[in-house]
């Protein structure tokens, strides 16, 4: 349609089309720009990034490269399961590049770091994959398993997204305990032996950060935590579950302007049918459902939004206004069932059939009465909804008629009442598997609750930010929890890591706190900073999930910092033995005054 529509555009003939299979167009070629615009930059921005981390070609390549065979081993098992792309499996490979570059970056810093202290690569490889290695498979499984649990939803477009990303991490997992290091092993080192420092800002930033850390300043840090979360609290009870198709795309898109001419001229590119069946003979010709019938229409064209309404009650008043000389006080429904039924048959044989055959079967047992919209926004149609279900029970069903409901606004409520059900349940999958896995391998319970506080936090600010800023929660930004947290809990995991074999090292928790942040933490800066980019181009485009560019590097602007200052100012505070060896020689910690 879209096609012929331009073959008769010119200069004095315009055409505007609406309508859900033009959303649905507009989705789909999306979906396809996606692929071929908006991956290659991310390519690209996340290959500078890495470039500037660790300033070699060998840095910039290895992560790139266990990426994209990552999402080629990911899109080629949608291929061979005839899974077809839609508008949420197209971000996919972008997902999949910036996680597995997550991961190929902290165990490639590693090996740099282990290079430099070696000064042999093959040992460099072991010793790095060896000490980064559980880490890195206790992250990808928290990662893959928290998309995976989408496949409660009982939406297949969430399924599907959910199962092939996880699939794409668990191939990023493989590839990176197997190929990578091989590669590694037979490759020349970088001529430059000491990379990763980046700019001496972000040392000294990060340097700062821990002396505040291990100091009074975790006070601030706990107490601004606090703040946050209260905040958050308070914006998350003002989110709004609501879904608009429409609202997918920018104002400025074709779409949404041919939407705004076609509802400013005409009844409403959006429909709502009130579905009518009569259980008893006749029922539907008696004048009080009638009645009921016109009621119903004159209520609903009360809304704004409604643009008109159409049943066959409207041809039946008609035809009584024009065989009473075409007074207009005969515009009304008739007073008595034979009047009703003489109207109907008279239409039945002089009118055209088609009219009737779209609002009333032959058998004039079952009717329908059209609503056109002028917004697609499911809380409009949730209140024609309970309009329909208060006047049923009042007007209907004590005269044997039912009513039910359908239409392009009714399909979208029933996709966000699933997408709501399956929200909320989602939620404790995503934070039961992050719990269990981390106090698996770290065997303590409350290695689970400390990965769990900076995500919950993070996820909540998400959710915050979303109600104070009247971002609804619909569609297009369910899934931002798996992704806060499959993504967000890399940044844990890795620190945790990091942090228990440093202390080992050092018995010194000051110190111990300042090389894991300069080193794990400034990883995890690049790291959240390649996935926002990835993301915020989406906020930019046009794209039917903007939001996804604001909402994702909020997560993992939050998840970051959480991962930075939460984590170990707990960590110091209670003294997990996950961390700590109580075995060995006592704790000294030295406490800044300044």
């Amino acid at each position: 349609m879209l096609d012929v529509a331009d073959k008769y555009r010119d200069a004095d003939h315009e055409i505007y089309l609406g309508g859900m299979p033009i959303v649905l167009s507009f989705f789909e070629a999306d979906s396809f720009r996606m692929l071929v615009v908006l991956f290659p930059i991310a390519i690209i921005i996340i290959g500078l990034l890495h470039y500037i981390a660790f300033r070699t070609w060998q840095g910039l390549l290895i992560p790139l490269l266990t990426s994209l065979l990552a999402v080629a081993w990911a899109m080629g098992m949608m291929g061979l399961t005839h899974t077809p792309l839609d508008p949420w499996n197209a971000m996919t490979p972008i997902l999949i590049l910036a996680i597995a570059a997550g991961h190929s970056v902290q165990i490639l810093k590693r090996y740099y770091e282990e290079y430099e202290r070696l000064g042999d690569s093959k040992q460099a490889v072991i010793e790095s994959t060896t000490q980064v290695g559980l880490a890195m498979i206790t992250a990808g499984l928290i990662a893959s398993a928290s998309f995976a649990s989408l496949i409660t939803f009982k939406l297949k477009t969430f399924q599907s997204f959910g199962l092939f990303t996880a699939f794409g991490i668990l191939s990023a997992l493989v590839l990176e305990l197997t190929f990578i290091p091989a590669l590694r092993s037979i490759l020349k080192p970088s001529r430059k032996k000491k990379v990763l420092r980046g700019p001496d800002l972000l040392d000294r930033f990060l340097a700062g950060l821990a002396h505040q850390v291990t100091g009074s300043g975790r006070t601030l840090i706990l107490t601004g935590a606090a703040l946050f979360f209260v905040i958050a609290a308070l914006g998350t009870l003002r989110v709004q579950i609501s879904n608009s198709n429409r609202s997918q795309f920018f104002e400025s898109t074709v779409l949404r302007q041919d939407e705004r001419a076609l509802n400013d001229k005409f009844a409403g590119t959006s429909t709502f049918y009130i579905l009518l069946e009569a259980k008893k003979e006749d029922a539907l010709k008696s004048p009080e459902v009638a009645l009921a019938i016109d009621r119903l229409q004159r209520k609903l064209e009360g809304l704004p939004e409604v643009g008109k309404t159409e049943s066959y009650i409207d041809y039946v008043k008609q035809m009584n206004q024009t065989l009473n000389g075409g007074n207009a006080a005969f515009n009304k429904v008739p007073d008595t069932q034979e009047q009703i039924s003489q109207f109907l048959f008279l239409y039945s044989v002089s009118g055209n059939p088609a009219d009737f055959a779209r609002l009333m079967r032959p058998q004039q047992q079952e009717a329908v009465i059209w609503v056109f919209l002028k917004s697609d926004d499911t809380r409009l149609a949730e209140k024609l909804i309970q309009i329909v279900e208060q006047t049923r029970d009042a007007d209907f069903a004590p005269r044997q008629v039912s009513l039910g409901v359908a239409g392009s606004s009714p399909v979208v409520v029933a996709l966000n009442q699933e997408m709501v059900r399956g929200k909320a349940w989602n939620i404790i999958q995503i934070a039961a598997i992050t719990f269990f896995m981390t106090a698996l391998v770290r065997r303590s319970l409350l290695g689970g609750v400390f990965v769990m506080v900076p995500l919950a936090l993070s996820v909540l600010i998400n959710f915050g930010i979303m109600g104070l800023s009247g971002i609804t929660l619909g569609i297009g930004t369910a899934a931002i929890t798996a992704m806060a947290v499959g993504i967000g809990a890399d940044y844990e995991i890795y620190l945790i890591f990091r942090l228990r074999e440093e202390f080992r090292k050092t018995r010194n928790i000051e110190e111990a706190i300042r090389v894991t942040l300069q080193t794990s933490g400034k990883a995890i800066i690049f790291v959240a900073l390649a996935v926002s980019v990835g993301y915020g181009l989406l906020a930019f485009t046009g794209f039917y999930l903007h939001m996804e560019g604001i909402l994702v590097p909020l997560a993992m602007l939050t998840s970051s910092l959480g991962a930075l200052t939460i984590l170990p100012a707990l960590v110091i505070i209670f003294k997990p033995k996950f961390v700590f060896d109580t075995q060995e020689l006592p704790l000294t910690l030295k406490t800044s005054t300044k």
